[in-house]
């Protein structure tokens, strides 16, 4: 007969996880002190935060993605994550396609080269850019930076 606990938290990891905190919960001294719903919830919040913070070092609050409207953020994340659309992903990742190679047949469909030195996109890269912008600037950049980004990507008509 399986023990009730395996078989109620069926292995699944953040059920153990509950289930072990709450075991160990019962061997600690409990005060007597009530607390409402509202203190819990902040006090939860704010550990989880903590956490959070703790599991994510690079975050920056003052990064201007954030800034950014929804569809700005989804273009400019996967052209950082370099989790999008393109030839190289999908080809690399998934084996879908013929090959990583953009339409151009001068290098792997990246990031890196949809913004830099695709040559099918010479003349809107020199339209959003006036001056030579590095990838990081393009990405990490201001508000302004990554607004160009966003609109460079858009009007490339490249599926990221």
């Amino acid at each position: 007969m399986q023990r009730r606990d395996v078989l109620v938290h069926c292995n699944i990891l953040g059920n153990e996880t509950a289930h072990t905190l709450a075991k160990e919960g019962t061997t600690k001294d409990q005060n007597d002190r009530s607390t409402t719903f509202k203190e819990a919830k902040t006090i939860i919040k704010a550990k989880q935060h903590k956490k959070w913070l703790q599991q994510h070092p690079h975050y920056n609050k003052n990064d201007a993605f954030h800034l950014l409207t929804r569809s700005e953020q989804d273009l400019i994340f996967r052209l950082r994550t370099g989790h999008n659309r393109m030839n190289h992903h999908l080809f690399t990742k998934f084996r879908i396609g013929q090959s990583d190679q953009c339409p151009c047949q001068t290098g792997s469909m990246t990031t890196e080269h949809l913004l830099q030195t695709c040559p099918l996109h010479d003349g809107l890269r020199s339209q959003i850019w006036a001056e030579a912008t590095t990838v990081q600037g393009k990405l990490y950049g201001s508000l302004d930076d990554l607004q160009r980004t966003a609109t460079f990507a858009r009007r490339t008509g490249v599926s990221i």
